[in-house]
């Protein structure tokens, strides 16, 4: 009886290697599509200036509003725009491993927009961007931070930080 066990758990343990086997060497399915690498989000060299459309502070329907762009290279940098123009912060995000960026603006420091926009790929788990459009409200100095952080757990002092100092001037 003893025996027959063995052989019964040796056989098993036979067919399931096989299985692993089989199922880690094979080749593709023919409907399977191959997968281009994930891209990555590479940091621009410096701030670069963009119009975009939509409201600032209040400009007139329809128009287009200068903005900033800034990326994680900017982080604990003070930058300088005129007044009327706006600041598009991009971080990269991956909120698949429960991480996402919570975002803070002083007063009077408008966050017009706040978009987070998947991968282009199908690869699970590829990150994708967090975005916020900033729209000071006059000629004033301002502070943007955001932490990365898995909400259920707080901020903890190894979380990814960034910051940037807005310095509005005249035109």
């Amino acid at each position: 009886m003893k025996n027959t066990h063995i052989i019964a758990v040796t056989g098993c343990l036979l067919i399931l290697a096989a299985a692993l086997v089989t199922g880690c060497t094979g080749s593709m399915p023919a409907t399977a599509q191959a997968v281009s690498p994930v891209p990555t989000l590479s940091p621009a060299p410096a701030p670069s200036a963009t119009a975009l459309p939509g409201p600032a502070a209040s400009p007139t329907p329809g128009t287009t509003v200068p903005t900033l762009f800034v990326n994680s290279t900017s982080n604990g940098k003070i930058i300088t725009i005129p007044a009327g123009e706006r600041v598009l912060v991009r971080l990269a995000e991956n909120p698949t491993t429960g991480y996402t960026w919570n975002a803070t603006a002083s007063k009077g420091l408008d966050i017009v927009s706040d978009t987070y926009t998947a991968p282009q790929t199908g690869l699970m788990g590829a990150p994708g961007y967090h975005e916020w459009i900033l729209a000071p409200k006059t000629v004033n100095t301002y502070k943007f931070s955001a932490v990365s952080l898995r909400p259920w757990v707080g901020a903890q002092a190894t979380d990814e930080k960034f910051s940037i100092v807005i310095l509005v001037t005249k035109n």
